[in-house]
């Protein structure tokens, strides 16, 4: 049976990694783009000085390893894995074969992880509840005469450096090593050692909530009510030590009655998570993390491809659509390919949310917007656990280097120059500090310089459109400012202002080599001497011709609006008439 325990264990240990990877693969990329780690000793002091300073210390630095999909699904599953380890090594006893009931414990990892799939729960958490628990397992392995000495001193240790979970820590112990004969060292010293330390820490005003010293609240996000389901690994890891110290006197005369104890036991737990597991999930997250994943990455095929097969009624989805067609130098030519629904199409009304506020810096950076970039960065960063992340950091740098506040840039790059994945980064952008001449020979910060506004005002202080004409009097080369400009005129069906923006940046002298959806648009405008102007081309004339004629052939059709999206809904006209 201890060989089929093995087996089994890897077996649920491969099941924890696939499930992890099968929901919420972009939840991990989220949780590494918005949280920083720093390889100093600065920065672990300013850890030790909080409670659960060191599980925090230790998540951070495990957090880094998320961004890959496999690797880092079984990072993210290192605390399931320690927390399973742990409790099987609580349950032996020695003299006593516990095979039989070691594979119900996996009903703790199983809960562990379900509420790891609730994104607002700290990943730091579970790692302290897993270390907690290994740690009263070594202890476990000492002689009983060093044994109750160490679990006393580990009290303190463990409530100061990883939390809550001491309440966890402390009442496993007594569970397990309590002895009538013994009661002082097993029992009253534990608890009293224990309260006394609650007690310190509570009032001295070091952290004053109760909630966030003996609940798993410690470990939720604080903007949130925690859901009740996140007592279950605390209850369950309990429950399991209490009946291990019942079972374990129990015995049985057919082997068949520990087989199927031992299947019970792997099958019932597995099967939960496997069953439950799309209950947890925030699945519209999910989406909305894996777009901001390849922005971040720079990705902007994968964004396509992802909205492609997607209903297109959701904002969000709009923008990161919208934003990789201009970094791909197609926006103006595909935009209506995804069914605008206004101007939020391409940039939404943004909230409080740090996704929002993610993309709204990703779209204003895109177009040039350096100001409005910057701000919507330091907001999301305020959103995040530590108020800070490698994601918005990078950002800074960028922002504050176009700007020339190169002091600022350093402080940030000499940050980011201490993490474990991301110094090569700060190497490179490193060589842009007090060096303007890099900066505007750059193919990126330059462009980016280029294009700053010579207005001195508040960002967004006249809104979208007047923010784009100043990039655009600067510098008449931003191709991706013309056409969110040209686009907003449109989704507005305002086409007397894009007839006025067609004349100013399309006009005698300048380029008339018109996107498709700008040709499009002129046809609307019924101007015959604008479209010999423009040069429109040949078929976009014949597909207006045949829209005309579809349209006066079904306009007493009620299907009307149905029977032109067929062959017309990808088109301004459509656009015009019917959204």
């Amino acid at each position: 049976m201890k060989r089929f325990n093995v087996c089994m264990s890897l077996l649920f240990v491969a099941l924890a990694i696939w499930q992890i990877h099968l929901h919420i693969p972009f939840q991990l990329c989220q949780l590494e783009h918005t949280n920083l780690y720093v390889g100093d000793r600065d920065w672990f002091v300013l850890f030790l000085e909080r409670m659960g300073g060191i599980g925090r210390w230790l998540g951070t630095w495990g957090v880094q390893f998320f961004n890959e999909k496999i690797t880092g699904a079984a990072a993210f599953a290192v605390p399931v894995i320690l927390l399973f380890v742990a409790m099987a090594g609580l349950l032996r006893s020695p003299g006593k074969d516990m095979s039989a009931w070691i594979p119900w414990v996996t009903a703790v990892p199983a809960c562990q992880l379900l509420s790891l799939y609730d994104h607002n729960f700290y990943w730091w958490g579970a790692l302290s509840m897993a270390l907690a628990l290994a740690g009263l397992w070594l202890v476990s392995l000492c002689r009983p005469s060093v044994r109750s000495w160490l679990f006393l001193a580990g009290i303190p240790v463990v409530t100061w450096g990883l939390g809550a979970v001491a309440c966890v820590y402390v009442s496993a112990g007594i569970i397990l090593f309590a002895q009538k004969e013994n009661w002082l060292m097993t029992l009253a010293a534990p608890s009293a050692l224990y309260l006394s330390t609650i007690a310190l820490i509570h009032f001295t005003g070091v952290v004053v909530d109760l909630g966030f010293l003996l609940t798993p609240a410690c470990y939720y996000e604080s903007i949130s009510e925690m859901p009740i389901y996140h007592w279950a690994t605390w209850g369950v890891t309990l429950l399991c030590l209490l009946l291990a110290r019942g079972v374990m006197y129990v015995s049985w005369k057919k082997p068949i009655t520990g087989w199927a104890i031992c299947c019970t036991g792997w099958l019932i737990p597995s099967a939960l998570l496997v069953q439950m597991a799309g209950n947890f999930c925030n699945t519209s997250n999910q989406d909305i993390w894996r777009l901001n994943h390849h922005a971040y990455m720079e990705d902007w095929d994968a964004i396509l491809n992802f909205v492609s097969d997607k209903p297109m009624n959701n904002y969000l989805f709009m923008n990161y659509a919208n934003m990789a067609l201009a970094n791909k130098g197609e926006l103006a030519n595909r935009a209506f390919h995804y069914y605008p629904k206004g101007m939020n199409s391409l940039l939404t009304t943004v909230n409080s949310t740090g996704t929002v506020r993610l993309l709204a810096s990703d779209i204003h950076y895109t177009v040039g917007c350096i100001a409005e970039a910057q701000q919507h960065a330091f907001e999301a960063q305020v959103t995040f656990p530590q108020s800070m992340g490698i994601q918005t950091m990078k950002r800074l740098v960028k922002t504050n280097l176009i700007f020339g506040h190169h002091a600022v840039a350093e402080k940030y790059l000499s940050l980011i120059a201490k993490t474990t994945f991301h110094r090569k980064w700060a190497q490179k952008y490193s060589q842009f500090l007090h060096n303007d001449q890099a900066i505007e020979a750059d193919a990126e910060l330059g462009e980016k310089r280029r294009s700053l506004s010579q207005q001195n005002r508040f960002a967004m202080f006249y809104g979208w459109a007047p923010e784009l004409q100043d990039i655009l009097e600067v510098n008449p080369e931003n191709r991706k400012a013309k056409e969110y400009l040209g686009l907003s005129f449109l989704m507005n069906k305002d086409l007397k202002g894009f007839q006025l923006f067609l004349d100013k940046y399309y006009g005698t002298g300048k380029d008339r080599t018109l996107p498709l959806s700008f040709q499009q648009a002129v046809m609307a405008l019924d101007q015959p001497d604008k479209v010999k102007a423009y040069n429109v081309s040949s078929s976009v004339k014949e597909q207006y011709a045949q829209f005309m004629r579809q349209y006066a052939q079904n306009r007493q059709n009620p299907n009307l609006k149905n029977v032109m999206h067929r062959s017309f809904g990808h088109t301004v006209w459509y656009y015009l008439i019917f959204v």
